[in-house]
């Protein structure tokens, strides 16, 4: 087979959308001579990745070549509005180079990789061969009963979001386009695949866009400490709570200070804080208004703002963590809840979108989104609970295992694989076309 990749994303060495890009490159490479047109940012860690042997030898790369328009816009970044309206320019040029290339190739198919939103389905269902498009998301909305915990500019912005999600999937002519051309839609969570499914009236699938290289059995020794000292009756030591992400209003860090500050005086804990982003300065004065910035009496640090750690350190802080917490309002999935999984680290979310999707019972505590309120009682509780039975917490660390392993990226690349063949018609099938070709000759 030969298989052209719309990625406009694609690096081994960055995660999101750069490592989905990566991966599905990877699964497609194991099956079909590989070819890939992704932006020219990242022409130099492809190059890299190719000189460290990184990158199969049957992987092709390519990037349109800018013209004077999309250089102007690519040298003034700024509002999320204007870099949209380069992406969609490049996706024109894309499709100039996708035919160009096709030409000569004569691919079998195309699969819309990135960037994972169904706003942007670009133009290749245009090229006459099967178009797979997915795993797509960006239908998710943030929680409207939620809307009065963000500061009100956030909260208009959010709001905004809501309603142009509910125009552009029934009103974007593009969108409705690629949704009709293509042999296939991929949701990549289930609430995805519910909008989709209602509003383009077609059969949808399921499946995460991201995945797990390897999930290997971590160590559990601090769980089983917690468990032997519970039996002896000796004071358990603090809870170890990890927080990561962008600090950006939908992430929702907030929920759980305010679940925290609740907690204070009864379960000993820290909680340390990845990341960093626009929230940074509300967020640590949030924290400190809700006195979570000092020692709390019984001699626990309750928390630290650690800013963006290189990667292997943020690797160290995942596996020594009790409990990671995941408090995003809106998120296609969230590859730091598999990174927990796979760290054995047993997970609190809210139950829907991506996260919902990925945690199970047996892996974590799935939050339902009902009002701020309740919802900030419901993480106080969950975590008091889990706090207090290490024999539970040692449960879900070996769940999580098992509900990583889930999600590798080899399970994942056989169903793409599996429909790269069933589009490109099967080996079989072209060697009985062209016997059958022959045979009229």
């Amino acid at each position: 087979m030969k298989v052209l990749l719309m990625s406009y994303e694609c690096s081994p060495y960055r995660g999101s959308e750069w490592a989905v890009g990566w991966g599905r490159l990877l699964q497609a490479a194991r099956v079909a001579d590989t070819h890939i047109i992704t932006s020219r940012s990242n022409f130099a860690a492809l190059q890299k990745a190719r000189g460290e042997g990184l990158l199969p030898m049957n992987v092709h790369f390519y990037t349109p070549a800018p013209d004077e328009k999309l250089k102007t816009m690519e040298a003034k970044p700024g509002l999320f509005a204007y870099n949209y309206v380069a992406y969609h320019h490049w996706q024109k040029l894309a499709l100039d180079l996708a035919r160009k290339l096709h030409d000569a190739q004569r691919f079998d198919l195309v699969h819309q990789v990135n960037v994972c939103t169904f706003r942007e389905p670009g133009y290749t269902w245009q090229l006459g061969i099967p178009y797979l498009w997915g795993p797509v998301g960006g239908s998710q909305n943030f929680p409207t009963k939620f809307l009065p915990i963000l500061p009100p500019v956030e909260a208009f912005k959010e709001g905004m979001r809501g309603l142009s999600n509910w125009l552009s999937l029934r009103c974007k002519s593009r969108v409705r386009q690629a949704a009709k051309r293509a042999v296939k839609v991929i949701a990549a969570n289930s609430t995805n695949l519910r909008d989709y499914q209602h509003v383009f009236k077609r059969d949808v699938e399921l499946l995460l866009e991201t995945g797990l290289h390897r999930v290997d059995d971590p160590d559990r020794t601090r769980f089983r400490g917690r468990v032997e000292a519970h039996q002896r009756g000796a004071e358990l030591p603090a809870l170890n709570i990890l927080w990561s992400g962008e600090f950006q209003t939908r992430k929702a860090l907030p929920i759980l200070l305010r679940a925290l500050a609740m907690l204070r005086d009864e379960v000993r804990f820290t909680l340390r804080i990845l990341g960093d982003g626009p929230m940074r300065a509300r967020w640590s004065a949030e924290a400190k208004r809700l006195g979570l910035a000092h020692n709390i009496p019984n001699g626990a640090n309750a928390m630290e703002f650690l800013g963006r750690l290189p990667f292997a350190e943020a690797v160290a802080e995942m596996t020594s963590a009790d409990l990671f917490c995941f408090t995003s309002l809106r998120d296609t999935s969230g590859n730091v809840v598999l990174e927990a999984l796979a760290a054995g680290v047993p997970v609190v979310c809210f139950d829907h979108q991506g996260a919902g999707d990925m945690v199970s019972d047996g892996s974590g505590v799935k939050i339902k989104v009902t009002s701020p309120k309740r919802a900030i009682a419901d993480w106080a509780d969950a975590i008091r609970t889990l706090a207090g039975d290490p024999q539970r917490l040692l449960k879900l660390s070996e769940g999580g295992t098992v509900q990583a392993r889930k999600f590798l990226w080899n399970a994942n690349g056989d169903r793409v694989n599996a429909i790269y063949r069933e589009l490109a018609g099967g080996p079989e099938k072209k060697l009985a076309a062209a016997e059958k070709e022959t045979t009229k000759t």
